[in-house]
């Protein structure tokens, strides 16, 4: 695939998308056949944005599924929505891909159904539907690897959050509300094109007190945190940054030093077939070897990124590392976080949302120097 030169503003209809979702339907027929299915239907917009390529099946936009309902079959795919959305969805989100329409009124009865009738044989489903299989874990296994495209795409997602990040960095006082920080965050993301489905901003003594400080009227004092999942094309870039106004405490930059060091093993480490239970093992041993033996089990410990905002389960699982992932890793110790947007190269591992205006911290292993974004103090 040619490189393409402005990612966001590019047609539904060019080349390379129509390139990239060819790729996912041939992927998904080559996972049907030893299964024994006879087709899988798709309703979440994750899936949707995943199999076509970052389609938007979205209206409501906090909820799980969209408005299209996808319908995969050995030789036919199919686009269900109700009449008011099918020829928009069609049009707009699904051009050149090769879907067949089937359409109906609101009053006519549920899109969901109407998938199962296109379907002759066992069906799987990314929703719980009486009459089929729950295939959703499944299903985000074959996001991976990354295409092409979506790897440029992640270059452009760790460029814009790390921008972000030094932006609100050199924008915040002492005095805002965490509200107030929030609001100019969402504001930030959508003057870069991107929506955001998780956001924190939490200061000074909440910090502590709790693991996700959502924002309220607090007014901002000493020390700060701030973490986004910005969404673009369906993808996530998820990114936490902590900022202290003033020389931090001895107990924070202690904290921060660990986590940081942490996140900088973990990375350093990864690689093909890896598994993620090792990884949680080595954590644990992190936590410990640094000082912290207990805080690993306050909070997730981060896993693949991509259309889902994180799998933060499949370290208690055997499943592996892949080349072409994207991650974020939840290093958290009472007080700190340390989260980037990493992704696993054949070449090895890079930092994505790592931008040169943010202070670097050096994290020594046997045989190089692992950088990693440091604690921003002003």
């Amino acid at each position: 695939m040619e490189k393409v030169a402005d990612l966001v503003s590019i047609s539904r209809e060019h080349p390379a998308i129509r390139e990239d979702a060819g790729k996912k339907i041939a992927r998904m027929r080559e996972w049907i056949k030893p299964r024994g299915l006879s087709g899988v239907i798709l309703a979440r917009a994750d899936n949707f944005a995943w199999l076509t390529a970052g389609g938007d099946s979205r209206i409501i936009e906090s909820s799980e599924t969209g408005v299209a309902v996808l319908v995969i079959t050995a030789a036919r795919q199919y686009l269900v929505a109700y009449r008011m959305d099918a020829t928009r969805l069609l049009e707009e989100q699904l051009p050149g891909q090769g879907y067949e329409l089937v359409w109906l009124h609101w009053f006519e009865g549920d899109p969901l159904q109407k998938a199962m009738e296109l379907v002759d044989g066992p069906t799987g489903a990314d929703v719980v539907l009486p009459g089929t299989e729950y295939i959703q874990s499944e299903l985000i296994d074959l996001h991976y690897p990354m295409t092409p495209l979506e790897v440029e795409r992640y270059r452009w997602l760790g460029e814009e959050t790390g921008d972000l990040m030094n932006r609100m960095a050199g924008w915040v006082q002492p005095g805002m509300t965490e509200l107030e920080i929030a609001h100019e965050m969402r504001a930030e993301h959508a003057r870069r094109s991107l929506d955001v489905d998780v956001l924190i901003v939490g200061s000074d003594a909440r910090v502590f007190q709790f693991r996700h400080p959502m924002a309220t009227h607090k007014p901002l004092e000493n020390y700060l945190l701030i973490h986004s999942a910005a969404r673009r094309w369906g993808l996530h870039a998820n990114v936490s940054r902590c900022i202290s106004f003033g020389k931090p405490p001895a107990r924070l930059a202690r904290a921060w030093e660990a986590a940081a060091t942490l996140e900088g093993r973990l990375i350093s480490r990864l690689e093909a077939g890896l598994p993620f239970s090792k990884i949680l093992q080595w954590q644990k041993e992190w936590y410990a070897d640094l000082g912290f033996p207990e805080e690993w089990k306050y909070h997730f410990q981060g896993g693949p990124t991509g259309y889902v905002v994180v799998d933060p389960v499949r370290c208690l699982t055997e499943k592996v590392v892949q080349v072409n992932q994207p991650f974020e890793w939840f290093i958290t110790i009472t007080g700190v976080k340390a989260g980037e947007l990493t992704f696993l190269f054949p070449s090895g591992s890079e930092i994505l949302s790592m931008r040169p205006e943010w202070p670097e911290f050096h994290v020594q292993i046997p045989d190089k120097t692992i950088k990693v974004p440091g604690l921003f103090m002003r």
